[in-house]
């Protein structure tokens, strides 16, 4: 298969270009850099909302598109239809209305222009205006992907990374052992590794599947709290190596007030989409596999460190983190 990645330096596009060659593919990769994200792929120039004649007269196998811009969108899937044989659009889980059903399925209500305090609606209506356009202009086989929170190797956030990185400072004597945990420890939250989706969607793509797929992971949710104990065994810890000071929202909301949402370390707040209730049976019929927390914060923790960076996109410093376990004994 040819395979042509729009977009392919972003995190989850980077990961699919490289699923791609690991599968055995060629891979094509189109950005404004026109870099290539990992050794052995094709890189071109072009522009989603300008130049794109670096596609002129190509041929494809399939292509992913990941951009947002439904009008961006609509023209490259009209340009690419009858040069490519299937075209898959990476989509997100917060097109689902907050208001629908507790466990949000493909065929379940999405977010519509007008509703008030719908932090979510602008995002998502793009999502989903892009998700027509490639229905509507492309002839072939469309699946779509609708990711949720997604963590893995090259996270620009750090916003899962920052735990396996805390978690060995503490054992390594080098912060305190006593960690500040978010929220309720027995909700159930899900995620997923990038690369188990960009492996999921160079298999569909080359089977081409069709449909709205759900991705969100991992097939059975875990507690909170077993993420982050998963996050402390693999960095050689064991229960009761660190004690875990849990917080509640509101308290933490208080506390980060000054802290953009983006650097904070990653949890799951109740009143978003709920990560905890997403059904993504049937991308796991298809051949979704979600790997361990652990494998995941393991290599998160090994790419820091042959980076050699001393500092993360997001996380709390030792200060504030202190302040704010000690300030829960004053509640």
């Amino acid at each position: 298969m040819h395979l042509l990645v729009l977009g392919g330096g972003g995190f989850l596009g980077r990961h699919v270009a490289a699923a791609g060659l690991h599968a055995g593919h060629d891979v094509t990769v189109l950005s404004r850099g026109g870099s290539a994200p990992v050794d052995g792929v094709e890189a071109l120039t072009g522009d989603r909302q300008g130049d794109l004649s670096a596609l002129d007269g190509r041929r494809f196998d399939a292509v992913l598109d990941t951009f947002s811009d439904p009008d961006a969108v609509a023209r490259t899937a009209a340009l690419l239809s009858g040069a490519a044989g299937a075209y898959g659009y990476v989509s997100g889980m917060s097109v689902y209305h907050p208001d629908g059903p507790a466990v949000p399925g493909a065929g379940d209500p999405v977010r519509r222009p007008g509703d008030a305090d719908d932090v979510l609606q602008e995002r998502s209506l793009d999502k989903l205006g892009a998700e027509s356009a490639v229905a509507e202009h492309f002839d072939g086989p469309a699946p779509v992907f609708r990711v949720g929170i997604m963590v893995g190797p090259f996270d620009p956030t750090d916003r899962f990374t920052w735990w396996p990185v805390r978690l060995a400072r503490a054992l390594a004597g080098d912060a305190d052992r006593t960690v500040l945990a978010p929220g309720d420890p027995d909700r159930v939250v899900q995620y997923s590794d990038a690369r188990d989706i960009a492996a999921f969607v160079v298999s569909a793509l080359d089977r081409r599947l069709t449909g709205v797929f759900d991705t969100v992971g991992p097939g059975r949710a875990q507690p909170l709290s077993a993420v982050l104990d998963e996050c402390l065994s693999a960095v050689g810890g064991a229960p009761g190596d660190v004690s875990w000071a849990w917080a509640d929202e509101a308290y933490l909301r208080n506390g980060l007030r000054d802290v953009p949402e983006e650097e904070r370390p990653l949890w799951f707040p109740e009143d978003q989409i709920p990560q905890d209730a997403i059904d993504s049976s049937a991308a796991i019929a298809a051949g979704l596999r979600f790997r361990p927390a652990a494998e995941t914060a393991r290599d998160v923790l090994a790419q820091v460190r042959s980076e050699g960076r001393a500092e993360l996109a997001a996380g709390l410093d030792d200060d504030r983190e202190r302040a704010l376990v000690a300030g829960r004994s004053e509640l």
